[in-house]
């Protein structure tokens, strides 16, 4: 059986994506587990120790900021890094986010940019 090169644990609400992510991502060697919302994706965190979060910045039940600010203590103590995809135009709190360590891509985005991303970022 072959190594993975890890676990990305994604957070999306939009299932279209979800599929194109984890299809890029399994091809890439990650495993790849999925939340719907950010309520789930913080109740399933409680026992994941992916080795990066990507999480879109608006879904409902609880966004992406509000579970970041929930466990960004953790991620920063076990050294998982964080990357938010969003539509959202360039807000002031972005920088508030980036100063507390988090990635923010707009999307849409590039999928091998993404992937190169995520593969530095985890060397």
């Amino acid at each position: 059986m072959t190594e993975t090169k890890g676990t990305i644990f994604i957070m999306d609400d939009d299932l279209a994506l979800q599929a194109v992510l984890e299809c890029a991502l399994r091809n890439a060697g990650y495993d790849v587990v999925l939340a719907p919302d950010g309520l789930e994706g913080l109740q399933l965190l409680e026992t994941l120790k992916p080795s990066l979060v990507l999480s879109d910045v608006m879904m409902p039940n609880m966004d992406g900021v509000e579970v970041f600010q929930r466990i960004k203590e953790r991620l920063q103590d076990d050294g998982i890094p964080i990357i938010f995809m969003t539509a959202l135009s360039r807000k002031p709190w972005f920088a508030d986010l980036e100063a507390e360590g988090a990635v923010i891509i707009q999307k849409p985005f590039d999928i091998d940019q993404l992937l190169e991303m995520i593969n530095i970022t985890l060397l």
